[in-house]
């Protein structure tokens, strides 16, 4: 278990990393923000019940982004949790659910590389 001390230390050098959100933390635009496209995302996929604790998951970590004094190191912190979590959204849609419209990425990726190659 650390000790108060490196807790403390671990704190100071991720907000020097700008991971943590500080005082003072500017404003941006908000096309820039990941909360907004996440829920949209968890609107469009219908979930249920069940989901409803992924679905929070991909909201916190969307909020700490987006929260974070730097977004680019934050991103680059965290970015490979949230694409878990929003792998495992898209998995929990696949259980049986058919994709919403335009959320079908890898389908449709998969159509076009068949018309490319002349198997459709």
């Amino acid at each position: 278990m650390a000790t108060s001390a490196e807790r403390m230390r671990n704190l100071r050098a991720r907000r020097a990393a700008g991971i943590e959100p500080g005082a003072g933390t500017p404003l941006r635009d908000a096309g820039e923000l990941l909360g907004p496209a996440v829920e949209e995302t968890i609107a469009a996929l219908q979930l249920g019940a069940e989901d409803a604790g992924v679905a929070a998951l991909a909201r916190r970590v969307a909020g700490s982004i987006d929260g974070a004094q730097s977004p680019v190191a934050a991103l680059r912190a965290l970015g490979p949790l949230f694409l878990k979590i929003l792998v495992a959204l898209d998995g929990r849609r696949a259980r049986g659910k058919p994709a919403p419209d335009g959320l079908d990425w890898l389908g449709d990726m998969r159509k076009r590389r068949a018309m490319r190659h002349g198997s459709l």
